[in-house]
């Protein structure tokens, strides 16, 4: 809900007090001194990293959150016990530095510092590894030095006249992105007999440059290598292939409306359709409070399991299901098994895909006959996983705990804030001058999840606006990406961000459309009032009505319109703009569908639907 305090005033102080949105951090430069085992890197935000040692093999990773790398994967290789370090984007919200130590070779965890000279500026250091020789390290003469192997250069495709170009393949956070130009393309997917060949067939068409980039980090999305191949002929193809593992799940593709065609792995979430069309389901959930925990329970009928998903923010794996369910918990080996009971696989749930420093090293989900689910986790080395807690009668989480190594070693690294400063808690003062995503070529939309930080927006039956509309606004980021749009978010956690600011990140982004994401209230004593409004100033009709019918003709929801008003967001922004209320946190319908994931989820993808036809 939009508060009328906000909308009344605005002064200079608040101007310089509010926050900066967790993806303007960038990651302005970094070398690693092999005399002094320290990598120096620098970045234009204020920046909180956190660090752990990840063994088998041994290798420090530091993730930023709310940090950007504006280039491919940056990747160097060295010639002692330290061989070599990566920079890359990790997701959409974190950068990841991964520095890797030779085999054979370990290091000391509480040696290990990741040390903050300013608030822009960190060192990682390291101290000499340590060779593990019959399980015990030590200290290691670096081995003698080997020239990096050098990668095979990509043989220069022929070029062919085709109704359809490809120019580019990039990763996205679920998968590929494939531009291209002229035509829409039509694409076939194939898989080798051994399953460790993908082969995605664009017909009549070309590969549009001699050497077309190709994303350095898909070893990220399980991808071994990719190539391309130009076949000739009256039919020309475009070929690329992936080189997967034989488990590898298969991949699906999508054309965009946006000049491309998204890739996906099918155990990831499917791209949403620009035109409404069936869209696949997520098993991003987020944790909830809003009833008390409350023991395993039962009500007689078989309860499914919807969804699963790893919490990487607070170390957790999540069990979505559509109503209660007893469970049991037992040791089987090194593996720990979950059994819910009565229940049932959903048709369309997928073990959530595993990367490094996710605490586990398979979720394997499997029907034991028509009543039990069991869930196997295999946790990684020293990691245990804690006592099932139940944060509402359809939500169970699994706390993924890091134990101590052996030696009284842990795997979780120092991180000092820099002398004289207090520790990064809290957001960054907002900085007007802040650099954004450079424009390339694609729409730009700006998602604006209202309120924030201190102010919690509407509050009510247990749900709190903030919480509720950042949900929905990560998830209407992720589905657009995955459509090739170039997607801003305003604030991507819990801070105090002002209205202005909102107002000149969308101006300074040259957006093409601004849309800001609330939920409404009114008094408790009105719970028949339900339903969606969708607010417009100025040019902003046409995109508030493509949102407005998109989810009216994916959700059941009561209508309250699409309105012209006044709002600071709407009428100091020179874009089309618009202010989506999802429902009523006060009302008697809205209020349980507010607090389904499921249906914030929904409502995400009816938001996307929209602004992608308005687009188009």
């Amino acid at each position: 809900m939009v508060s009328k305090i906000h909308l009344l005033l605005l002064s200079t102080l608040g101007v310089l007090l509010c926050s900066l949105p967790a993806e303007a951090a960038r990651i302005l430069g970094w070398r690693f001194n092999e005399a002094q085992n320290r990598l120096e890197f620098s970045t234009d935000g204020n920046v909180q990293p956190r660090a752990q040692l990840v063994f088998n093999p041994t290798r420090v990773v530091v993730d930023l959150p709310g940090t950007r790398l504006d280039k491919p994967l940056v990747q160097e290789s060295m010639t002692g016990t330290i061989r070599s370090y990566r920079i890359g984007q990790f997701d959409a919200e974190t950068t990841r530095i991964v520095i890797e130590v030779a085999k054979g070779y370990s290091l000391d965890p509480s040696k290990v510092k990741v040390r903050g000279l300013t608030q822009k500026q960190w060192v990682v250091e390291l101290p000499e590894p340590m060779r593990e020789a019959g399980g015990t390290a030590v200290a290691a003469q670096p081995p003698a030095a080997v020239t990096p192997a050098k990668q095979p250069l990509a043989q220069s495709p022929p070029l062919v006249d085709a109704p359809t170009q490809v120019n580019e393949v990039r990763s996205t956070p679920d998968g590929l992105f494939v531009r291209v130009a002229g035509e829409p393309p039509r694409v076939k997917i194939k898989r080798s007999r051994d399953r460790r060949t993908i082969e995605v067939q664009i017909r009549n068409s070309s590969l549009g440059s001699a050497q077309i980039p190709l994303p350095s980090d898909a070893g990220k999305l399980g991808i071994q290598s990719i190539t391309t191949e130009q076949k000739k002929g009256s039919r020309p193809e475009a070929i690329i292939r992936l080189q997967v593992d034989s488990n590898a799940p298969n991949w699906k593709a999508t054309v965009s409306n946006f000049g491309g065609i998204v890739l996906l792995p099918t155990s990831r979430p499917e791209p949403i359709a620009g035109s409404g069309g069936r869209t696949g389901s997520s098993a991003q959930l987020p944790p909830s409070s809003s009833q008390a925990p409350t023991s395993g329970t039962s009500t007689g009928q078989v309860a499914t399991l919807q969804g699963v998903a790893i919490d990487r923010s607070s170390n957790q794996l999540l069990l979505q299901l559509d109503r209660p369910a007893r469970y049991s918990t037992r040791q089987d080996g090194s593996d720990y098994v979950l059994t819910l009971s009565p229940a049932r696989l959903g048709a369309r749930v997928k073990e959530p895909p595993i990367y490094v420093g996710d605490r586990l090293r398979r979720v394997k989900l499997t029907q034991r006959g028509p009543q039990n689910v069991e869930i196997r986790l295999t946790p990684d080395r020293g990691v245990n996983i804690g006592e099932v807690q139940v944060p509402n009668l359809k939500l169970l989480s699994l706390p993924l705990q890091r134990s101590r190594q052996p030696g009284g070693k842990t795997g979780q690294i120092n991180v000092i804030p820099p002398a004289g400063r207090p520790n990064i808690n809290r957001p960054p003062v907002f900085d007007p001058n802040i650099q954004l995503p450079a424009p390339n070529g694609r729409p730009v939309v700006v998602i604006d999840p209202g309120h924030g930080g201190p102010d919690p927006g509407a509050v009510g039956n247990g749900l709190k606006e903030t919480e509720i509309v950042l949900d929905i606004s990560r998830q209407v980021n992720r589905f657009l990406e995955q459509q090739g749009v170039q997607v801003i978010m305003t604030r991507n956690g819990e801070y105090d961000l002002d209205l202005q600011p909102r107002v000149d990140i969308a101006e300074r982004a040259n957006a093409s459309v601004f849309v800001s994401i609330h939920a409404n209230a009114i008094s408790l004593a009105r719970p028949d009032v339900n339903g969606i409004e969708t607010y417009y100033y100025s040019s902003g009709k046409g995109l508030a009505q493509s949102i407005h019918q998109s989810i009216l003709q994916s959700i059941d929801i009561g209508d309250r319109r699409v309105r012209s008003a006044r709002f600071y967001v709407l009428r100091r922004t020179s874009m089309p703009a618009v202010l989506v209320e999802t429902g009523f946190i006060t009302g008697a319908e809205d209020k349980f569908k507010l607090a389904d994931p499921a249906f914030r989820t929904q409502m995400a993808k009816a938001i996307s639907r929209g602004i992608l036809r308005y687009l188009q």
